[in-house]
């Protein structure tokens, strides 16, 4: 093995980090000792990577690899970490992040100054910072990139870091470069993306700004068709000053630069961008300074001496499955596949001496939560797959298989909202059983899950994407997903997927098992996105009105429990807990099932969920839909909350609750139904943390009824 001090760092840290770390220490106590509050210990402790998980006085360290490099010997380091201060596995996230989970509040310090001393830190891994900038994993050793793109975003990365302003944004920042149009790294999709191109012969980028990935996601606008390389920090740099001065600080859920475009608009955006570029250009800031990583020359780790085992038929299937020939002839980029983005400790200490032994001597994170090792030689590869297969990390998967990604969802997330990685054990299990299906025919399919609609497992730009919901049936909380197709990433044809219905949590393996074998059986479509194109999405939709029924929790009480679960679905543990969101959440679950409700046509549970809903903010709760139609008439129509002219429907809804047999044809007309659920959406909208809401006035002569007036608590 090389003597690791030798290696040159895959990116400079600032030196004032180990003082930040100590300041942390002191933090921690302070907090320990009561001194500092909730609130104030996480606005610390936040920009610098650390979140608290699921389960109380544990938390998530975020560990910073740009363009997703990792090193051996901080590949051990980070194993020694998880095993001594964490549960023992080092997760890779969508964004070429590793984390360490559940470690203890006072393993907070050693952790971090433990990952400093191998050149690794989580500063602005959380919070309103400037993210992770990623960059393709293959950058570098692509047949069909511009040029390699992973120095400048380590560049980039070092410039940012030492930035105050870099950790006090309206909203995080995510940056990505791409090294061709195919956007691997999803440039078209982030707050500000880069992609590879050459000009006239220079090496240059198209920029792209205003994207991400949400419940409100949205495909970046194209900011420059080119400007030179070594603009790119300038261009970081002046969007990330537009976004200080001009976002959103107030309203978080609006905060993202995304929604600073949609509010000014791209050519106000472009106007207050050009003036910041130019402040920059004047100000004379040092020039971009980029330097080669650590790696990529060719053999320079693989004795020609050593012994090699004979090919087997293991490896022949490894080789085909797993390899990828690299633009250098000869040489191979090879994927070590991990399940949901996990790597025991043990298991990485023991890939660090393989990947220092072989190919470039380093790896690279993917975005499909996979590790790569590059410059294998053609020599060498018997004897990697031997060592790799003694790890379990040789196994020749199926692309589909690979693709499928996961975020950490309710088992550890906070904001989760199912379990999004109990779903993808589900789902590979039901793929790899199916004798119908021939996986390795499927090609390219993604399959994204995501616990809650805030994307972290890319599920607006998979080709079957999931994204965790709740629903309520006969007032039982039950898991849900819903349902996007059609997503894809590639420069000038980005699209984002589109909704496609819900589903319960425990049909979802179901309906992709049948909607994957109607693709497979389309003898017109070479790939998913134009069998979608061609017929596919009403195959989807047919699929989703067969299996999105939920039945009765007396006739089958799986459908109320999340996959992995042991108890009944439910929303506890949701939200930071210092406000309103465990509310607010119950109130997002009523309102999304009065909508699905309305579209199908149960209009009188459409009703009953809507006024039903709003109900927690006057801290009532009805033990009946009768009362939840009294209550609504006397605290929401009658107070002048809402729409007088919604009254009719309420009342018809308390007539039909209390009908003795409860086969009363309901007497809401379906319009009625409608505007019921508009009206308590609306009044929803207007609802700040507090959830005080503003009451319509008396309108004036030929003024539409519900104009906003004085705040009522």
């Amino acid at each position: 093995m090389r003597a690791q001090t030798m290696i040159p760092p895959i990116y400079r840290i600032p030196e004032t980090l180990e003082g930040e770390l100590h300041e942390l220490y002191q933090t921690v106590e302070r907090f320990k000792a009561r001194e500092l509050s909730e609130a104030q210990f996480r606005a610390f402790r936040v920009p610098m990577g650390i979140y608290e998980q699921r389960e109380s006085g544990t938390y998530m360290l975020r560990v910073r690899l740009p363009a997703g490099g990792i090193l051996p010997h901080q590949l051990k380091r980070l194993a020694e970490v998880a095993a001594a201060y964490g549960n023992g596995v080092l997760h890779v996230t969508t964004r070429q992040d590793i984390q360490v989970h559940r470690v203890a509040l006072d393993a907070m310090y050693p952790a971090l100054l433990s990952l400093l001393e191998a050149g690794l830190s989580t500063k602005g891994g959380g919070g309103n910072t400037v993210r992770n900038i990623t960059a393709c994993h293959d950058s570098g050793v692509c047949p069909r990139e511009a040029f390699d793109v992973a120095p400048y975003a380590v560049a980039v990365t070092e410039r940012m870091l030492p930035d105050r302003l870099s950790y006090e944004l309206p909203r995080k920042y995510k940056i990505a470069f791409s090294a061709c149009s195919r956007d691997c790294a999803g440039a078209t999709v982030n707050d500000l993306g880069f992609i590879a191109h050459r000009q006239a012969g220079a090496e240059g980028f198209a920029v792209y700004a205003g994207g991400g990935m949400g419940a409100k996601s949205r495909v970046g606008n194209l900011l420059h068709g080119f400007v030179p390389a070594s603009d790119a920090f300038l261009v970081a740099e002046a969007v990330k000053r537009l976004f200080d001065k001009h976002g959103d600080r107030k309203n978080k859920h609006r905060a993202r630069l995304r929604f600073l475009v949609e509010r000014i608009g791209f050519e106000a955006f472009q106007r207050l961008y050009e003036e910041e570029l130019a402040a920059l250009r004047a100000a004379g800031p040092a020039p971009l300074t980029v330097r080669a990583l650590p790696g990529g020359e060719p053999g320079r780790n693989w004795p020609a001496s050593a012994p090699t085992p004979a090919p087997s038929a293991e490896f022949a299937r490894w080789r085909e499955a797993n390899l990828t020939p690299q633009k250098q002839a000869g040489f191979f980029m090879v994927e070590l596949p991990l399940v949901l983005g996990d790597l025991p400790a043990q298991k990485a200490s023991a890939l660090a001496e393989v990947v220092a032994a072989h190919g470039e001597g380093m790896l690279r994170a993917t975005p499909t939560q996979n590790l790569v090792l590059r410059w294998a030689s053609e020599e060498e590869l018997p004897a990697l797959h031997q060592e790799l297969s003694a790890l379990g990390l040789a196994e020749p998967q199926p692309l589909v298989l690979r693709n499928l990604v996961a975020c950490a969802g309710a088992s550890t997330c906070r904001l989760g909202i199912c379990l999004s990685r109990g779903l993808a054990k589900a789902l590979r299990q039901s793929l790899r059983a199916s004798d119908s299906l021939d996986l390795d025919k499927l090609g390219g399919v993604q399959i994204h899950i995501s616990g809650c609609p805030n994307a972290c497992g890319r599920h607006p730009v998979a080709g079957i994407g999931f994204a965790g919901a709740a629903r309520r049936v006969a007032g039982r909380l039950a898991p849900h997903y819903a349902l996007y197709l059609g997503g894809r990433v590639t420069e000038g044809q980005t699209r984002l997927a589109l909704a496609t219905g819900t589903l319960p949590a425990r049909n979802v393996p179901a309906f992709a098992l049948a909607f994957l074998k109607a693709f497979q059986a389309s003898r017109q479509a070479p790939d998913l996105q134009a069998f979608l194109d061609h017929g596919g999405r009403s195959v989807a939709e047919a699929l989703v009105a067969r299996y999105r029924e939920v039945p009765a929790f007396e006739d089958d009480q799986s459908f109320y429990y999340d996959w992995d679960a042991d108890l009944p679905f439910s929303l506890a543990g949701r939200g930071p807990g210092e406000c309103s969101a465990g509310v607010f959440d119950l109130i997002e679950v009523d309102l999304a099932s009065a909508c699905e409700a309305l579209n199908a046509g149960r209009h009188y549970a459409a009703a009953a969920l809507a006024v039903r809903s709003l109900l927690i903010t006057r801290g009532l709760q009805p033990k009946d839909d009768a009362e939840a139609f009294e209550l609504f008439l006397t605290h929401f129509v009658r107070q002048g909350l809402v729409d007088r002219r919604v009254e009719p429907v309420v009342s018809a809804g308390a007539r039909h609750a209390l009908a003795a047999d409860q086969a009363q044809t309901f007497a809401g007309a379906p319009a009625d139904v409608a505007a019921l659920v508009f009206a308590v959406r609306s009044l929803y909208d207007q609802m700040d943390a507090s959830l005080r809401v503003k009451p319509p006035t008396a309108a004036p002569p030929g003024a539409a009824a519900g104009s906003a007036a004085t705040d009522v608590p």
